[in-house]
């Protein structure tokens, strides 16, 4: 397996995937024997017992995918003649059907930790994924008026190679998030004031990082924000459901994204269009992941009118609710 691991040309982040899963589920059960000595029943013995042990299809796919790539470098360094996994079919296991709306997506802006609002926006509205949205740069935002650049995201809080090369993109910015982002940059990111700093030097605090400067959202500590993201975001979720509101429990950052796809197809925007949003290498992608979530867009609790949101036309045929400007539209109930 390390030599598989070492050898394999892929993403980082792919590359830890496949390690994760061939050191948990794989070689605590083969992992003694001889890679020629394990036969093709063998391998179908041990898909069928990670289901009796209660594991979702999806992740059973999962782990055959790493598994069969290891096994087919085996072929081609000669260890065996055949992959003895790639004719094995599982179910794929059913998509995940959690459905965002406007009214949990302006619920979780307004509870989680203020710092992270931005990054909110950025997955609702950009469909930016979670190590993308923490990566944004200031450069990203100003370098080119009503656009944001996409071009890296961040490990563990180093930059990192995007997804896919499709991935690396502009998008339009609408002047609701423009507006958010000001707002952002002049609590979070402005200098201290001389009088902040002397506090902090009194306090003791440790000097405040430089390096970090050109990001956008950074952490209490001005570090690069890593898995507090997913902390503040349960957090929030919690606090929307304490308000009587019913956002599911299970969604998660990534599903923001999800919401992006399905309310623009919802609105009737142009596939093509939307599929530049989404950064899909493939249209098929853009349709097949989330067509299933298309539904009844909540767009009398949108924040803003669909261009505000945006930064594009609204296309015709929208309810009149998704025209409402946000200067005309009544103030949230929850936190200003």
């Amino acid at each position: 397996m390390e030599t598989f691991l070492s050898r394999h040309e892929g993403r980082p982040g792919t590359i830890d995937a496949y390690s994760s899963r061939l050191r948990v589920q794989v070689i605590p059960v083969l992992g003694q024997r001889l890679v020629g000595d394990v036969k093709r029943g063998e391998y179908r013995d041990f898909f069928a017992a990670l289901k009796k042990n209660g594991m979702p299809d999806t992740t059973r796919n999962a782990v055959k995918q790493a598994l069969s790539v290891m096994l087919s470098m085996a072929v081609e360094d000669g260890y065996l003649e055949g992959n003895p996994v790639a004719g094995i079919r599982l179910p794929q296991g059913s998509c995940r059907s959690t459905r965002l709306t406007w009214q949990y997506v302006v619920a979780l802006a307004e509870e989680i930790y203020p710092r992270y609002e931005l990054l909110v926006w950025y997955g609702a509205l950009q469909a930016l994924r979670p190590m993308e949205a923490v990566a944004v740069r200031r450069e990203d935002m100003e370098a080119v008026p009503g656009w944001q650049a996409v071009v890296e995201q961040r490990r563990l809080g180093e930059p990192a190679p995007l997804k896919t090369a499709a991935s690396k993109a502009s998008i339009p910015v609408g002047s609701f998030l423009w507006g958010k982002y000001e707002d952002h940059m002049t609590r979070w990111r402005a200098p201290l004031t001389e009088a902040a700093l002397r506090k902090r030097e009194r306090r003791g605090s440790p000097p405040i990082p430089t390096e970090y400067a050109h990001l956008v959202t950074v952490t209490k500590l001005w570090k690069p924000v890593g898995s507090t993201l997913n902390y503040a975001f349960n957090r929030a979720k919690e606090k929307v459901r304490a308000r009587g509101i019913a956002i599911p429990e299970d969604a998660t950052f990534r599903d923001l994204r999800h919401f992006v796809d399905a309310v623009l197809i919802s609105s009737g925007v142009e596939p093509r269009k939307v599929q530049a949003r989404m950064r899909h290498a493939h249209l098929s992608e853009t349709l097949d992941t989330y067509g299933y979530l298309v539904w009844q867009v909540d767009w009398e609790n949108a924040p803003a009118s669909f261009e505000e949101l945006y930064g594009i036309p609204a296309p015709p045929g929208l309810p009149e609710a998704a025209l409402v400007p946000r200067a005309e539209r009544p103030r949230s109930t929850g936190k200003s």
